[in-house]
């Protein structure tokens, strides 16, 4: 079974949209046994693209094409898939209904977005117009749209349909581990593979979370070698099925009916948001307040003006107060709280760009410390991300270890 991916759009190849949807895709199905051997990127022009479709065809048995779906005249993708399987566009009665529960019977977009190839499968779009499909032939194609949270949508179906008629040539089993280095781990992995051949093991980096993937054509082997660092690595894993460590910690907090608050400032809220993503992260998340003014820490947080003069906003002594202050102002079981320098401006010789403190407040302890700074970690976006997963991960980890965070 080989399975390539199709990215579809001019815009991919000009880089005015970054390519996500193949990252999405490959990082989906490898957790289920699927794996992509070949992305290609293809532009809205009828010729070249019937060409790559029919190329990616001879070369794989499944291919996942996404892009060119919509009602616009340079989407272009259902009538060349309806050519190269030598069939028509033809009404779909059940996507047409759906569209006008939906959207009523005036979307102008109607008649275009109920046609598809005679003999497709519809795969239902909640979220837009066109649906996605799956046309099987010499290869099977599944087409999706490019737009990356409709297609999210319905890759449960395309990894149902891979499920139900590929023969799984590997499986894997993922684990998930934070407040850990490569170098930790990359040792045991390899004496891991030097022992059993007959398996590979990867390893993905990412802000703070290492992704490993124990990879062979053994089920019950796999597991029990996952197993094996996950027993070794223990008070580093949080997870088996996602990488989110806000998944893990969601799960932590609900089951133990804790409730938690934060007081953020160069990271914008964006723990916050990576909290509130979780459904039912109202049952434990009270809130966040984005102090970032000295004003606001001193009036929402209660910061002395006297520490902020003294040790300056990104301090270990400011961090403490930020938490003390949200902890009690919300009545929180567990707070935390964050001030830093994101830049690319904004820093000094004594406190260059990078320098990030945060604090976490429990019913017995506060803990403080500064982020240790990666060297692969140089913008903005990620520092802040970095940020986050370290403090969630620091916190997850005394929770459920006890192993007191910045030791």
């Amino acid at each position: 079974m080989t399975l390539e991916i199709l990215s579809i759009g001019n815009e991919l190849l000009s880089g005015h949209t970054i390519n996500s949807n193949a990252a999405v895709i490959g990082q989906t199905l490898l957790p289920h046994g699927f794996f992509v051997e070949k992305v290609t990127l293809l532009p809205d022009e009828k010729a070249l693209l019937k060409k790559g479709i029919e190329e990616a065809m001879e070369r794989a048995s499944f291919v996942i094409a996404t892009g060119g779906l919509g009602p616009t005249g340079d989407d272009l993708t259902r009538a060349i898939i309806a050519e190269i399987f030598h069939t028509s566009l033809v009404r779909s009665d059940l996507v047409a209904a759906n569209l006008i529960e939906r959207f009523g019977k005036n979307l102008s977009t109607l008649e275009d977005q109920a046609m598809i190839p005679k003999g497709a499968t519809v795969i239902p779009n909640p979220l837009g117009t066109a649906p996605g499909l799956i046309v099987e032939g010499k290869a099977t194609v599944f087409v999706l749209p490019g737009v990356p949270a409709q297609m999210e949508v319905m890759l449960p179906a395309v990894i149902a349909h891979l499920e139900k008629h590929c023969t799984k040539l590997r499986y894997v089993e993922p684990l998930y581990l934070s407040l850990l280095s490569e170098q930790q781990l990359d040792p045991s992995l390899r004496l891991l593979e030097k022992e059993n051949p007959d398996i590979t093991i990867g390893i993905c980096p990412s802000y703070g979370v290492l992704s490993v993937y124990v990879q062979g054509k053994d089920p019950q082997k796999i597991a029990a070698i996952r197993d094996q660092v996950a027993e070794k690595f223990k008070t580093h894993v949080f997870s088996t099925e996602s990488k989110q460590i806000e998944k893990a910690l969601h799960r932590w907090l609900v089951k133990h009916k804790k409730t938690l608050a934060a007081a953020e400032s160069c990271t914008g809220g964006d723990l916050a948001a990576r909290l509130t993503k979780q459904p039912g992260s109202s049952d434990y998340f009270l809130g966040s307040i984005v102090s970032y003014s000295n004003h606001l820490k001193e009036t929402a947080l209660g910061v002395s003006a006297k520490t902020l003069q003294a040790r300056g906003a990104v301090s270990r002594e400011v961090v403490l107060e930020m938490v003390a202050g949200v902890r009690k102002l919300s009545g929180a079981d567990f707070a935390v709280a964050i001030s830093g320098i994101a830049g690319p401006d904004g820093g000094a010789a004594n406190k260059p760009v990078g320098t990030v403190w945060t604090a976490l407040s429990t019913p017995d302890k506060t803990f403080s410390g500064r982020i240790p700074l990666k060297g692969s970690i140089r913008t903005r976006s990620s520092l802040i991300r970095y940020t986050v997963t370290y403090l969630l991960a620091s916190f997850y980890r005394y929770l459920v270890h006890n192993i007191e965070p910045y030791a």
